[in-house]
């Protein structure tokens, strides 16, 4: 299991994404005023497939 951690950030203009993968966790920033959140967890699965089918979205702070 990879745990992702969501995380809205400012970010430069024509960046509406940008994560670090770590191999057993991924850390993403997106940038709410580019991309809506759904969207940029849409992104983050086709750079990362091995995510598609065992993502868990929990609330903050879990």
């Amino acid at each position: 299991m990879t745990d992702v951690r969501v995380e809205r950030a400012e970010l430069d203009s024509g960046i509406p994404v940008m994560y670090r993968d770590y191999g057993d966790r991924v850390r993403m920033a997106y940038d709410p005023d580019q991309i809506a959140e759904a969207a940029a967890i849409a992104l983050l699965c086709v750079q990362l497939p091995r995510l598609v089918g065992s993502l868990v979205l929990l609330g903050p702070g879990r």
